[in-house]
């Protein structure tokens, strides 16, 4: 009996079975979602009010008689579609009945287990009319079935449970909580089974692809199964016309190949990976895309013939390339090496990057030539990186096949590389980036260890600008911890503040002020960068590239995502790199002056009273610049800190010192940074005020901006992206420090928050792609 022939259909319990990915993932929402709404009836039962049905908060009070008229309607309905899934299951695919039986069986006990429960706290409606078992159970069957299978039928199931469901809530037999609670039931339950037992596989038989082929114009005469995928299986075909490879998706696979790419997108950065395709059909076609494209270029490639439908499942038919794989060639080829690099030159000047090359996707031909298959992770307008990657792979496939030398002279005769290319390819060069088939083949090897050392030749390992590749790096752990304490000291503190309270009462018109606040500071960061910009910059443009950076301090570090973006912008308005490099060191470096002259302003303005005036800051303030400065210092004194200060700050100042001194000269620069730096701390000062007035807080305005400042240090100093977590510690404790209440300085830090980091996000990624749609960036 071959695999889903008459098996499928006549066996009440078949040797073939799968389970689905997408069955699991569903089956652990709907379980989540069941437990959370359970867990709410069980922990705050007096927040539903008892005894209010759908006819008298939602209906109108439509007449109870008619409903039940409806009720009576809907429920022969629910009977009926029941009774010819079941049949249409006996028929055609009798697993179906076992399945649906079992789901059935196990959504009624789950339906009377929450009855019970829910009964227990008046939750449910009236006892005797309860619906929450039927309601489970009929979805628990319906899911068991797997009418996946069978989509005429989905619809009219649905329209039936859906509208038992709806009468079941105007006569009260079910309150908005025990009705999701029935229904999330059956979800679980039919889920559950589908998962346990598995679901009979969708995927064509060869007799069916033999069909769909023959239909097509293309019959074959055999079908060899080949090594493929957990997603799809693989066929060589033998036809009139030539050998074809076939090609079939799995329906019941669907989304592993987007969870392995997405796998791939955590461990390494997409500019690595590419994008995923969201569907199988899409990376077929990528594929199919890819592999045309190289063809273009005349390098040989399968030539996809066809993509045909099978019921769910889709079919990919390609004539494959006559010739043998790398991995099996005997002997030397020197002269295939060769060619194999010149072709992959061919392909990447077409803008394709393989992505996935190892011995058995280099091909060598009886002409001489060498082409290339296995297109699947293949990527049209590939960047730069990807194409690095597949000169690796290429590089690393060459020397476990040859060796390391023959594969370095194959590469510098085939591909014509220079000596700074080849030192990025020695980064490159790590187990990490390679396929999985070749990072398998050559994981207990040399190659590619002794593959760096030839290609950074005698003067050493490959220079600082090389790329660097890290599975996890230290600042990524560092950010990850920072964010965990920082997430577990405001919870704790969060649980001793009445927080419903206190925005119910908050006054949300100071948070529009706090809004123009943040707004204001983004003009003033554009002032102070085109004060030393010797090019004339459009503000509103400039503006517009500081706004992109409240998307980019969502991934990096305050300082770091705006310098990067400042100098991009610069560099693409016309000013060289290392200008572009200077000027924004230079208001960096100013802005650090201007701020820390505010600061000690501000510290002695908040010790002058009218009585008597005082050189010392007042006491409060006091406080916060002792810890801030004992937190700096501490974290100063650490070796890597000291270290990593001597080799920024020292090439900084070397940078920048004689266009400073250049800029001191022209009045109007400076008073034009000057004016920038007091726009943008100004804004954060009034976005603060502006916070803590909307729940009934305020401070004196020196001590507001020496909270502020202090705070802003400490967040600029953090390795976390946007100072995330340091900002809002170091903002509550200065606030408490000072005689905020700390249910007010919480509240007021969140919203301060919202209006100047997590609000302007989607903006600043709306405001990145129009420049780069533009290339401004």
């Amino acid at each position: 009996m071959t695999e889903g022939g008459a098996d499928r259909r006549t066996s009440f319990w078949p040797r073939t079975r799968v389970r689905r990915p997408a069955d699991g993932v569903e089956l652990a929402l709907a379980a989540g979602a069941l437990l959370l709404l359970v867990l709410f009836a069980l922990l705050a039962p007096d927040v539903p009010t008892p005894g209010t049905d759908l006819a008298d908060a939602v209906l109108g009070g439509l007449p109870r008689t008619l409903l039940s008229i409806a009720n009576g309607v809907a429920s022969l309905a629910v009977l009926g579609v029941l009774g010819a899934v079941l049949l249409d299951a006996f028929r055609w695919r009798r697993f179906a009945v076992t399945s649906a039986g079992l789901a059935c069986v196990l959504a009624v006990g789950a339906g009377e287990a929450a009855e019970w429960l829910l009964g227990r706290q008046d939750l449910l409606g009236p006892a005797e009319d309860a619906a929450v078992t039927p309601i489970a159970a009929a979805v628990g069957l319906l899911l068991g079935a797997d009418l996946q299978r069978r989509p005429r039928w989905t619809t009219p199931a649905r329209l039936a449970v859906g509208a038992a469901l709806l009468c079941a809530l105007g006569l009260g037999s079910l309150t908005l909580l025990s009705g999701a609670i029935a229904v999330l039931a059956g979800l679980t339950a039919g889920l559950l089974v589908r998962v346990v037992v598995g679901v009979v596989p969708a995927r064509p038989d060869e007799g069916r692809i033999r069909a769909v082929l023959a239909a097509a114009g293309l019959p074959v005469d055999e079908l060899r199964a080949l090594p493929h995928p957990a997603e799809s299986l693989r066929y060589a075909a033998t036809s009139p016309g030539g050998d074809l490879e076939v090609t079939v998706v799995d329906p019941d696979r669907r989304g592993v190949s987007l969870a392995r790419r997405g796998v791939s997108l955590v461990r390494l950065r997409s500019s690595v990976v590419g994008r995923p395709a969201l569907t199988l059909r899409g990376q077929l076609e990528r594929e199919a895309l890819c592999a045309g494209i190289a063809r273009g270029a005349d390098v040989p490639a399968p030539w996809v013939v066809t993509l045909l439908s099978a019921g769910p499942a889709l079919l990919s038919v390609a004539r494959p390339l006559a010739g043998t794989p790398l991995g099996n060639a005997d002997g030397e080829v020197p002269g295939e090496l060769r060619a194999a690099f010149a072709a992959l030159r061919r392909v990447h000047r077409a803008g394709v990057a393989h992505g996935a090359l190892s011995p058995r996707s280099v091909v060598l031909l009886p002409d001489g030539r060498v082409g290339f298959s296995r297109w699947r992770s293949a990527q049209p307008a590939a960047s730069e990186l990807q194409r690095e990657l597949d000169l690796v792979a290429l590089l690393v496939t060459a020397a476990a096949h040859a060796g390391v030398e023959p594969a370095v002279a194959a590469l510098r005769a085939g591909y014509g590389t220079e000596p700074a290319a080849e030192a990025r390819l020695a980064a490159l060069a790590q187990p990490l980036v390679l396929p999985p088939p070749l990072r398998e083949a050559v994981r207990r090897t040399g190659v590619v260890g002794d593959l760096r050392t030839a290609l950074a030749g005698p003067s050493g390992p490959a220079p600082a600008t090389a790329p660097r590749l890290e599975r996890v790096r230290p600042r990524t752990l560092l950010t990850v911890l920072a964010a965990t304490v920082a997430a577990y000291v405001l919870a704790s503190q969060l649980s001793e503040v009445s927080l419903v309270g206190t925005l119910s009462a908050a006054r949300w018109e100071w948070f529009a002020v706090a809004v123009l606040g943040s707004a204001v500071t983004y003009v003033g960061a554009a002032l102070a960068l085109q004060a030393f910009v010797p090019v004339g910059l459009p503000l509103g443009r400039t503006t517009l590239v500081q706004v992109a950076t409240a998307f980019v301090t969502l991934v990096t570090p305050p300082t770091v995502g705006h310098v990067g973006l400042g100098i991009r912008y610069l560099q693409r308005s016309g000013v060289p790199l290392s200008t572009a490099a200077a000027s924004v060191a230079v208001s960096q470096v100013v802005t650090v002056v201007v701020t820390v002259v505010v600061l000690l302003v501000c510290s002695w303005v908040s010790g002058v009273s009218a009585s008597r005036p005082t050189l010392l800051p007042s006491g409060e303030v006091l406080v916060v610049l002792l810890v801030a400065t004992a937190v700096l210092v501490a974290v100063g004194l650490l070796p890597p800190t000291r270290r990593l200060l001597h080799r920024r700050v020292e090439p900084l100042l070397r940078q920048t010192l004689p266009q400073l001194l250049s800029a001191l000269t022209q009045p109007r620069r400076v008073g034009t940074a000057v004016l920038g730096i007091l726009l943008l701390n100004g804004g954060y000062v009034l976005a603060l005020d502006a916070s803590l007035r909307a729940f009934s807080a305020s401070l004196s305005l020196p001590t507001l901006v020496v909270v502020y400042l202090a705070a802003s240090t400490i967040g600029s100093a953090a390795p976390t992206p946007g100072g995330l977590g340091a900002v809002e510690a170091a903002l509550v404790g200065a606030l408490t420090a000072t005689g905020v209440p700390v249910t007010a300085a919480l509240t007021a830090v969140l919203a301060f928050r919202t209006a100047t980091f997590w609000l302007p996000a989607p903006f600043g990624w709306l405001a990145f792609l129009a420049l780069q749609r533009k290339q401004r960036i």
